[in-house]
């Protein structure tokens, strides 16, 4: 393929890898969730644009081949899990506050779902394996465009995800769940994060 033929293969490809490694049950997906059902629909689509760019930078690092470099020094891994961790944990124990209270969430729900993703070294080491799988020989600029496309399918799919779960009527048994489960999921998805950090598991 030519120049641009491959910049438009990459930022199509980028747009159906954002959509379908959005969907997998995840650290944003279920912040999106658990914020939808407690009636806070723009903070979650927010979170799905905050997580959508964080996807973006991952992959555009894993294909441009930076992505390896920092996933293979197991010191930088454990600092960026303990990081995610805290985040994870911290907004885990934010949103169960402020639902109980009844409360809107603080902050800014870019920055938030920014937060929660962009530090985990699993994320981004996942999207090395991909890299290395589908295109390891991708030029810069294609890898660049390629990351660009992953951040618009993902906001697409967080988008879609937000307004679908807001949809559900207030009433709804499921949502006295949610935010338990929200939780719960949570503080695991970190937990396993730090195991896998430091025992490689």
């Amino acid at each position: 393929m030519t120049g641009p033929l491959q910049l438009v293969a990459a930022a199509g490809l980028g747009l159906g890898l954002g959509i379908v490694t959005g969907m997998p049950l995840g650290v944003v997906n279920i912040a999106i969730v658990d914020a939808a059902t407690a009636g806070n629909k723009r903070f979650a689509v927010s979170l799905g644009i905050g997580g959508a760019l964080a996807d973006s930078v991952h992959a555009a690092l894993a294909f441009a081949g930076v992505g390896h470099i920092i996933t293979q020094h197991p010191e930088w891994t454990r600092i960026m899990a303990v990081v995610a961790a805290a985040m994870i944990v911290g907004y885990a124990v934010l949103a169960w506050h402020n639902r109980h209270r009844k409360r809107e969430p603080g902050g800014n729900g870019l920055v938030t779902g920014l937060v929660l993703t962009l530090p985990n070294p699993g994320a981004l080491a996942a999207w090395v394996a991909v890299a290395a799988s589908i295109w390891p020989d991708i030029s810069i600029a294609n890898a660049l465009v390629l990351g660009a496309g992953v951040g618009f399918g993902s906001a697409a799919w967080f988008y879609l995800l937000a307004t679908s779960v807001a949809k559900v009527r207030r009433d709804h048994p499921a949502l006295r769940i949610v935010p338990r489960a929200a939780l719960v999921v949570l503080v695991a998805i970190a937990a396993t994060g730090l195991v896998r950090a430091y025992y490689g598991v």
